[in-house]
Formats: structure tokens, C-alpha cells, sequence
């Protein structure tokens, strides 16, 4: 459906200097036209009725949306300084949380976990990327009103798609870096000398100016697609009503957590808001409260397909991605010793022993509760089915053979010539990984040739529900609506019973709702999000992780050795990132963050 860069024309200094036309970076979607020949007046063709290049100018803005696949592939710019580090390096930002390592010795992250980031060595720097989108939604929002437009719909909601991923690149924005530059619909030159002198918006304003954008697109855009039709909608995931809707709570949700409620320094009006206000979490319970009440989303009850399907009723926002994508992360994440096509899966992330403990058992008791029936000689019996479909743990069944991750396993053979990478902690991460039942190795046809098409969800119906218990709780404790958005989602992991003991405290609640985020949305990159929002990362990944030396016995049977992996490097500045000095450096007057 979108458009994928092949190559980056952006300019290195603040992308609001960016390239004329910013869509020109996807030749797929001119590729009629010679690059050189695309100026504003093609795209903007005043005798061309369909509008058609206009159109794929706002189709190409949403290439600039950050996905984990990519980040995988090399497509986005994770690593120091935002270069593209060697493939073993691209890992997922769960792999700096408190959920899983890279599993590659020499990987780049480790730099970052031990902190190796500043603003000379930037980590996820998107300050560039999402300023160029911005860039191509202003010149869009400048220059559609010169094309005939014979379909006068499109004049309408196009335009209102542009202003929706406009604000929604201002959210990627805030979430990284607090409050930022407001620029409206100013399309800056390299020679402007207003370039030159912005200054960053306190987070409140930039909070309201997001939510106002949202608001005022979401009347004006296309109705959702109904879900007999989404299977084949070419727009389908586009900007619609419920998912600018949908944005909408993650903002207010995001605006309400204590990261920015209050400010960690109120001298700085950039870094939250001066003081604490409960009606931040309303606000954000009554958004994702309007998602839900809308009818028109719900649970696919079969939860590990969901994550391997273009089209089902839980996925609200996503990026559709190219096949090649989707299967190579099944193969740059599985078990070294599956082998497809004369090379070994290369099994990048290493999950922590933490983040598999997190997992309940199937009664929906912690495992550190007596009365579970948990074993640690036999540790992943009977646990929450979510773990399994997770997390490739010793004796998991994937691809007709059980997983060996136990010391000269056929996943952890300790022998560089058979597999170069291999677990730091005893567990690989599947999510994501399909799962072709008769095949006992990768296949060409089934993992590399466009066997399964998956989409990069960046907002479910599962994410909804948990926000709507999150920012619920936090306003008036754990009513009976918190209760049965959280139990929505156990029931449908398959945890019998699946209710949560009546009569919890607001701060038992929110440990519950917490722990529900970390294992349902695991690897979708909101573990790296939740725990700075939260405030917790320095307690929860700057302590030591850990993971389990696995030895099998002369009998079969295994002893689990908990081992500590690493102690990651986090302080309180880092709870923001820091601004590229290349940024700095060309305004004078963009104040950095606090730390840096």
C-alpha cells in the first residue's frame, strides 16, 4: 500500500531546510516521472482533474512513520548518530528496556545501554525525519487548492489526512524530545532567517496544538472502511475518523503520564507541565473511551494470527510493509538453528529472564504467588499462552522440533562457526514469527518469497482498552469499567479464570494494568515507551537484567541457573533524548535538554 524509501534526499541540518518535494525520496510513488522533472507545478498540475500526484505526495508522508520492521532492515535511523549500523546491530527498542538485550556481542546497542548517547551521538534521532514529513504536509496544505480536483471529495479529506499525519509526527516528536518548534503552516528555506531563530514551544502548547489538529481533521476525512472490505482497501490504515481518534488518546494519554504531569523541571516549560492535574487523566480516558464506543473495533480471538494478518478488527493504526520485510524479521529473530536457505536464523533479541517472569500462569496467578502450582524445574508449564506465543523458551515447539536453547543446544551450540549469534539470557523472541507447520526448517517459498504479509500495528483495540484502564484508574480508581476493559484482553489470552481479585487498590490496579501492557504489547515497541512515560526506567532497566544458563541432564530433564546479563546505564536526563548538536548548532536557539 505505502511506499518505502529506497534512499534518504534529506539535507543533514534541521529537515526543516529539507528537500522541495519530499515525496521525491519514494521513486515508486512518481514513477512515471523522472526525478529530476517533479517540481511543485507537476505535483500540483493545475489541468490534472484526478489529482492523482498530489494524492501520492500525501500517500508518500506516511514512509516517514517510524516501524519496527524497519528499524530492523536498517530503515530507520536507531543507531549512534543515526547511521545504519551492521545487520546484526538493527534490533528492536525493546532491547533497550527492561525486556529483552541484543543477543550479537559486538551490536552497536550495547553502547546505548551502557550510554553511550549524546547529543554528538545521537540514539533514534528522529527530530530530522519527522520535521521533513511536517515539511511535505505544509507544502501539501500550501499548494492543493491549484489542482481542479474533479472528485471534490478528495478536496476535502486529503487535505485533512495531510494536517492528521502532520500532528501526528509532532506526537513522535514530543514523546522523544518534550516540546519542540511549532511551525504551522511555515514551509522554511534554507536562506529563511526565521530558520534561524526558532524557538521550542513548552509541551503544553505543543500538547493543544496536536489534540486542536486531530480534532479539527476528523470530521473531514474518509469513514472508516468497514471490515468486509479492508482485506482489499489499497487505503485501508490511511488516516480515517477512528484513527486520528485513536491517536488523539495516545496523546492525551502520553500528556497525562507523570514523565510530563508535572514537569521534572518546571523552569522548563518544554520538559511538561508546571504542576499536576488529575483532569489530564480524564481527558485521556474519555478519548480512548470514544475509541471503543464507536462499535466498530474489537479482539481477534486468535491472538498470535492477529499480529500475521493485513486486515482483521483489532488493528487500528498500523504501516503495511513489503513482504520481504515481514519475513526477514521472522528470520533475523528466530532460534539460530533453524535454517533457511544455507544460512542460520540469526536470533537478534535475547529476551530478559524479567520480562519472561512477568508472564502469569494460566490460572492467572503471579508465579511468585504460592498457591500458582508455578515449578522451576519446570518453569514454563502452564503459564499464561502468551509466553509461548512470545518468546521462544527451552523445549517451545516451532517448526516440528522443539527449541533448544540449553547449553550446546541446537540453538545455544556455543560454537561460533555454527551460529556467530547466539541468546544472552536463554530465550529468543517470536512475536512476529510466522509459523509454517509443515516445514521443519525456513523455507524459500513460505519465509522468503511473500508467504505471509504483516503489518506494523502502531495502535490495536488491545492498546485501547489497556489505555482506557490506565488513564481510568489514574482518575477515579478501579471501577468496574477498569475491571472489565483488563479482563477483556486475559479472557481472550485464554487465562482461566481470567477476572483480577475484587477489591483492588488504585496502586494494585495499576501493577496490574502495567503488567497486562508489557506482556500483550510486547515487542511492538511500547515497553520502551511506557516505562520512561511511567517514570520507571531508572528503577526497572537501570538494575541488573537477567537471563538462565540452561544444562540438560544425563536423564533429559534440565536445571535453570539464573545469571545476571547486565546492568544498563540510565539516569534522569535520559528520560528525554538528546537534541542532535548538528540541530543546535544551526539554531542557536533551540535550547537542549536538561542533562545534556
Amino acid at each position: 500500500m505505502y511506499c518505502y524509501m529506497k534512499k534518504n534526499y534529506g539535507w543533514s541540518c534541521l529537515v526543516f531546510i529539507a528537500f522541495i518535494v519530499t515525496a521525491l525520496s519514494c521513486k515508486k510513488a512518481f514513477e512515471d516521472k523522472p526525478l529530476e522533472l517533479l517540481t511543485i507545478d507537476y505535483i500540483f498540475d493545475e489541468n490534472d482533474p484526478t489529482g492523482d500526484q498530489a494524492y501520492k505526495w500525501v500517500t508518500n508522508i506516511y514512509s516517514k512513520i517510524p516501524s519496527g520492521y524497519n528499524r530492523m532492515l536498517g530503515g530507520s535511523s536507531w543507531g549512534l548518530n543515526g547511521s545504519k549500523r551492521s545487520n546484526l546491530s538493527l534490533v528492536p527498542l525493546e532491547c533497550f528496556s527492561d525486556d529483552a538485550v541484543p543477543s550479537a556481542d559486538g551490536n552497536e546497542g550495547w553502547n546505548i545501554i551502557r550510554g553511550g548517547y549524546s547529543p554528538v551521538a545521537t540514539f533514534d534521532d528522529n527530530w530530522a525525519n519527522c520535521y521533513s514529513a511536517i515539511r511535505a504536509a505544509n507544502i501539501f496544505l500550501k499548494n492543493y487548492q491549484r489542482v481542479p480536483w474533479a472528485d471534490s471529495s478528495r478536496r476535502v479529506w486529503l487535505p485533512n489526512e495531510a494536517r492528521a499525519l502532520r500532528a501526528y509526527f509532532y506526537y513522535e516528536l514530543i514523546r522523544r524530545y518534550g516540546g519542540v518548534p511549532l511551525i504551522g503552516d511555515t514551509i522554511f528555506d534554507s536562506n529563511d532567517p526565521g530558520l534561524l531563530n526558532l524557538r521550542r514551544n513548552s509541551f503544553e502548547e505543543c500538547v493543544k496544538y496536536i489534540v486542536s489538529e486531530l480534532d479539527i481533521a476528523r470530521d473531514s476525512l474518509r469513514p472508516d472502511a468497514p471490515l468486509a472490505g479492508r482485506a482489499t482497501d489499497a487505503d485501508f490504515g490511511k488516516m480515517r475518523k477512528s484513527i486520528v481518534m485513536a491517536i488523539k488518546a495516545k496523546v492525551l494519554l502520553l500528556a497525562a503520564s507523570p514523565l510530563f504531569n508535572p514537569s521534572p523541571t518546571p523552569a522548563r516549560s518544554y520538559t511538561g507541565y508546571p504542576s499536576y492535574n488529575t483532569e489530564r487523566w480524564k481527558a485521556a480516558a474519555d478519548a480512548a473511551k470514544a475509541v471503543i464506543d464507536l462499535g466498530i473495533y474489537d479482539l481477534e480471538p486468535n491472538r498470535y494470527t492477529l499480529m500475521l494478518a493485513r486486515a482483521n478488527k483489532e488493528h487500528i493504526f498500523f504501516r503495511m510493509s513489503d513482504p520481504r520485510i515481514d519475513n526477514a524479521y521472522s528470520y533475523y529473530m528466530s532460534p539460530p538453528g533453524y535454517k533457511p536457505a544455507n544460512r542460520n536464523s540469526e536470533g537478534r533479541v535475547s529476551p530478559t529472564q524479567e520480562f519472561v517472569d512477568a508472564f502469569p500462569m494460566k490460572n492467572g496467578k503471579t508465579i511468585t504467588d504460592p498457591s500458582s502450582g508455578y515449578n522451576i524445574s519446570s518453569p514454563y508449564n502452564s503459564r499464561d499462552p502468551r509466553l509461548e506465543q512470545t518468546v521462544f523458551y527451552n523445549g517451545a515447539k516451532w517448526l516440528q522440533r522443539p527449541v533448544e536453547t540449553f547449553e550446546g543446544g541446537k540453538d545455544k551450540p556455543n560454537d561460533a562457526t555454527l551460529a556467530p549469534v547466539q541468546t544472552q539470557t536463554g530465550y529468543y523472541a517470536k512475536k512476529f514469527c510466522a509459523n509454517d507447520s509443515s516445514s521443519a526448517n525456513y523455507t524459500n517459498t513460505f519465509f522468503r518469497d511473500g508467504g505471509f504479509i504483516a503489518p506494523w500495528c502502531i495502535i490495536r483495540y488491545a492498546d485501547i482498552l489497556l489505555m482506557y484502564a490506565e488513564a481510568q484508574n489514574e482518575y477515579s480508581g478501579p471501577d468496574a469499567s477498569v475491571y472489565a476493559a483488563i479482563e477483556k484482553i486475559r479472557q481472550r489470552a485464554g487465562l482461566s479464570p481470567y477476572t483480577l481479585p475484587p477489591g483492588l487498590s488504585q496502586g494494585r490496579m495499576r501493577d496490574a494494568v502495567r503488567n497486562e501492557r508489557r506482556i500483550e504489547l510486547a515487542f511492538e515497541e511500547q515497553r520502551f515507551w511506557d516505562i520512561r512515560r511511567w517514570k520507571i526506567a531508572k528503577a526497572v532497566y537501570g538494575s541488573t537484567l537477567h537471563g538462565v544458563t540452561i544444562t540438560q541432564n544425563a536423564n533429559g530433564t534440565f536445571n535453570y541457573s539464573p545469571k545476571a546479563v547486565t546492568t544498563p546505564y540510565f539516569t534522569d536526563a535520559m528520560y528525554l533524548f538528546p537534541i542532535a548538536i548538528k540541530e543546535t548548532q544551526v539554531n542557536r536557539g533551540i535550547e537542549q535538554n536538561p542533562g545534556y
